[in-house]
């Protein structure tokens, strides 16, 4: 892997390209949220569908390209900042946030049980 100025990326960098980013998408998610309110209803229930789907999974490949611990950690800087002081904005937020840490443990959970783990939690939800 290669970061924006073409060089390797080592272990030891402050910030890998996985973690720089999801801390793009957490403040682009937050500051989206801030204007939603002046949408259309059908365009923000598209907006706020991109956003649930977009945020959990830049933090399920963080985790699985930084380790858990790192995506983590940048989530929780953005764990208690508010998008708005509205109590929908607020509420969607920490849906956001909520849905990236579960993602995070989700990365987790299938990166510690690899593949065949994941195919037998998978052939059991199928047969329940």
């Amino acid at each position: 892997m290669q970061d924006q100025e073409n060089r390797p990326y080592r272990p030891d960098d402050s910030d890998h390209p996985a973690i720089v980013r999801l801390q793009a998408e957490l403040d682009a998610a937050r500051d989206g949220i801030v204007v939603l309110g002046e949408l259309e209803t059908d365009r923000r229930e598209r907006v706020v569908a991109e956003l649930l789907s977009a945020v959990p999974d830049v933090a399920s490949r963080a985790a699985y390209e930084a380790g858990s611990d790192r995506a983590v950690a940048a989530i929780r800087r953005f764990e208690g900042s508010r998008a708005d002081d509205h109590e929908s904005a607020t509420a969607l937020w920490d849906r956001l946030v909520l849905t990236a840490f579960e993602a995070v443990a989700a990365a987790d959970e299938s990166a510690a049980t690899g593949p065949a783990g994941a195919y037998d939690r998978a052939e059991q939800h199928a047969t329940a």
